[in-house]
């Protein structure tokens, strides 16, 4: 992200989703981040990761992707912050 005369833009890397990384952006600080994906048809729920905040986002579109391919489209895919025990 960089900020030109009062304007955010927001670079683009490798064709990914500019909305994708302006959410990594925004996610607020914690040890990281998990992608959750919960498929209704069996209520299984599985975590993957943990990630970066830019890596989880890329991850979770990856799978969106890949459920789609797989026509699962119900598959929920969504990313949670990670806390460390202390």
């Amino acid at each position: 992200m960089v900020a030109m005369h009062e304007v955010e833009v927001i670079s683009v890397l490798n064709d990914r989703s500019a909305a994708l990384l302006a959410a990594a952006a925004d996610l607020d600080e914690c040890d990281g981040y998990v992608v959750l994906v919960f498929d209704p048809e069996t209520s299984e729920l599985d975590a993957h990761g943990p990630y970066e905040g830019v890596e989880a986002t890329i991850r979770a579109e990856e799978m969106r992707r890949e459920f789609d391919g797989d026509g699962l489209p119900d598959v929920v895919i969504r990313i949670s912050r990670l806390h460390s025990p202390r």
